[in-house]
């Protein structure tokens, strides 16, 4: 073999092995877990909110937030009209307005982002600010419709959730809903969001 040609071919052989070593080393960096609160967080939010909700389980439902001292509102779609907007300031009124809910539809296919965005309120992370987008789906029974012939009722929007981390009576302390704001999206928001126009 020609003595250049040897050297060459030694070069390019150095040349492609560095290439490759350097390449070995890369590695995707660690994320960082999430602290544990999300996980509980999350959990709550899907394992008894959303499960409750779809299933018709109104104890499971139910059990993701605290009796004392719960509120609700829902601006009902209409940002600049708060004489229709929809609050509750028990958790009583959450319970009555499942069941009723419960008993007007069939079938509920409820969609939550996921993971939720959590931010701790305190020094102590026992208060979560919690925000999540929505979709979900309410069918009505068989041989009934909504008005205009619907057969289901389709809603969209962002929650802004307070949870707080406090004993259920029993010694356990957990994490549950305190405060839910509802901010629904107008069919105009909807369409423009998907493109339906």
């Amino acid at each position: 073999m020609d003595r250049n040609l040897l050297k060459i071919s030694a070069y390019l052989f150095f040349v492609t092995s560095i290439i490759i070593l350097m390449g070995c080393g890369d590695v995707e960096p660690i994320t960082k877990p999430p602290p544990p609160e999300v996980a509980e967080i999350s959990s709550v939010l899907k394992d008894r909110w959303k499960q409750g909700y779809e299933t018709e389980d109104l104890e499971l439902y139910m059990s993701s937030f605290w009796k004392e001292g719960y509120f609700y509102w829902s601006d009902y779609a209409t940002d600049d009209n708060v004489g229709d907007d929809v609050i509750f300031d028990d958790w009583e009124q959450e319970r009555d307005s499942a069941i009723k809910v419960f008993k007007n539809y069939r079938n509920i296919e409820l969609e939550i982002s996921e993971p939720p965005e959590v931010e701790m309120l305190n020094e102590e992370r026992t208060k979560a600010r919690v925000r999540n987008h929505y979709k979900i789906q309410f069918y009505v029974p068989e041989g009934t419709s909504l008005p205009g012939g619907y057969e289901a009722l389709y809603a969209e929007g962002d929650n802004t959730f307070i949870f707080d981390y406090k004993d259920d009576g029993t010694g356990k302390f957990e994490w549950r809903i305190t405060e839910w704001r509802q901010n629904e999206y107008t069919e105009e928001e909807i369409n423009n969001a998907w493109n339906l126009q």
